[in-house]
């Protein structure tokens, strides 16, 4: 398996995490911080891929939420470009990975003031695809 595979895949998690903080129109400081302990606790564990630079692969996980984040990508956009990653990498999408993706995303939801009515919905759609 490729790094820059790894490197997408994280990618587009980051934008799918973003995706759903920021459903409700913003991202809450207790989301970001969930995502970043969620990533310490179980996703640069996961594996060992590294870029050029040395960097784990699974901190592109927050690289891009807060990218995101900073240039208020639309939440739209945001999905798209984490149904292109799942598109292109689905392989890679093992059933482990699957939960954790279902598992983080729920997590982030429920940070800040437990999960709304955008965040069940965004929930209900990221199942949806990813049980196709």
């Amino acid at each position: 398996m490729s790094n820059t595979a790894y490197q997408d895949i994280y990618t587009g998690l980051g934008f799918l995490f973003y995706c759903i903080a920021a459903g409700d129109g913003r991202v809450a400081p207790a989301e970001e911080q969930r995502l970043k302990e969620l990533i310490k606790e179980k996703w640069l564990p996961l594996e060992n891929s590294r870029d050029e630079f040395g960097t784990d692969a699974g901190h592109y996980i927050g690289i891009s939420f807060e990218y995101a984040s900073a240039q208020g990508i639309d939440v739209k956009d945001a999905w798209e470009r984490f149904v292109e990653t799942w598109s292109e990498h689905r392989a890679l999408f093992t059933p482990d990975v699957v939960e954790m993706v279902k598992d983080t995303a729920a997590a982030v939801a429920s940070a800040y003031r437990g999960t709304n009515k955008s965040e069940h919905t965004q929930l209900a759609q990221l199942h949806l695809l990813l049980s196709k």
